[in-house]
């Protein structure tokens, strides 16, 4: 890869159909505020702006069943004949999920956008190790990392209905989770870490969950992290700390640089955000860059390349 190349953004502008018309935090421009705030700074001259994909029913299913898709597929099509239901269309109904006419479409090319950001960074790095100079060469070997810009979010979408419809919080297919299947499943990566920022982190984890003692079941036992929080209002200090004791590679248990993973996918939710109602704490922009830089410096260690993706899962209002 040339010294100096620029970073990938996907984004896609019809990510905002999928709406509706009541007042809520879950709202149309909750991706698109974030891409214009980096239009205005100009931010976007600096990045590679892609529009990413729609996924496939086969890329979902690396994480859903068909059961699932078609639930979400039929419950879309509902939503298209009469947006005027309320129980279905109405963000605070069951499950915490709103359906709209675009529902299926929007969620395919948020996932879609993910996805790409996954193998694009992959081949990038795979890029940069062919073209580097010498092994010592490291401005060249480094990877820039990938970012995506998706709504709706997909962080708490669970595998199969069985348990009720599994399309909840805001989510109908989860983003990050299906990019990690389908590098996985195409042998570019053989193991991916998910770190979830979030208050409400990811399916399993999600409203009541995350503590300490659930370390994940089934193949995935012992591969789950969870560091639970206490109290409200937690702020850039307490984050960091729980960072640079838990993943920072100089110190601590060094979580990441003992897992080595082929791929970092960051599933940035930001309701710690200072002034966020819903979240409770008060990260700072600041707070959430360092954050970044610490995860940037875990994988960046000797003999490794920075392979690292990062899907933003919503703004506060």
């Amino acid at each position: 890869m040339p010294r100096g190349a620029k970073p990938k953004l996907y984004y896609n502008p019809e990510m905002s159909t999928h709406t509706h018309p009541w007042a809520h935090v879950e709202k149309r421009t909750r991706a698109s505020d974030v891409y214009e705030h980096l239009d205005r700074a100009g931010l976007l001259g600096s990045v590679q702006v892609l529009p990413g994909h729609s996924a496939s029913d086969e890329e979902l299913r690396t994480v859903h069943t068909q059961r699932h898709i078609d639930e979400v597929g039929r419950m879309t099509a509902a939503a298209r004949a009469d947006p005027t239901n309320r129980e279905l269309c109405e963000p605070d109904g069951p499950g915490g999920v709103y359906y709209s006419g675009h529902a299926d479409a929007a969620a395919r090319l948020a996932c879609g956008c993910v996805i790409d950001a996954a193998v694009g960074v992959l081949q990038d790095s795979k890029n940069a190790t062919a073209t580097r100079a010498s092994p010592g060469d490291k401005a060249r070997r480094r990877a820039p990392p990938a970012f995506a810009i998706v709504r709706p979010p997909g962080h708490h979408a669970g595998a199969d209905p069985t348990d009720g419809h599994h399309a909840e919080g805001f989510c109908f297919y989860n983003s990050v989770a299906v990019a990690a299947g389908v590098v996985l499943a195409s042998g570019d990566a053989k193991k991916v870490a998910i770190l979830d920022w979030d208050v409400r982190h990811g399916e399993r984890w999600y409203p009541e969950t995350g503590a300490a003692c659930e370390t994940g079941g089934g193949g995935g036992q012992g591969r789950n992290l969870n560091v639970p929080w206490t109290s409200d209002g937690l702020a850039d200090s307490d984050y960091l700390a729980a960072f640079r004791l838990v993943l920072c590679p100089s110190m601590g248990h060094k979580v990441l640089a003992q897992f080595s993973p082929d791929l970092l996918l960051l599933s940035a939710g930001f309701d710690a955000a200072d002034g966020d109602a819903q979240g409770k704490m008060k990260v700072t922009a600041a707070g959430f860059a360092q954050m970044t830089q610490l995860l940037l410096s875990a994988v960046d260690c000797p003999g490794q390349l920075a392979r690292v993706a990062c899907e933003c899962e919503g703004a506060p209002p």
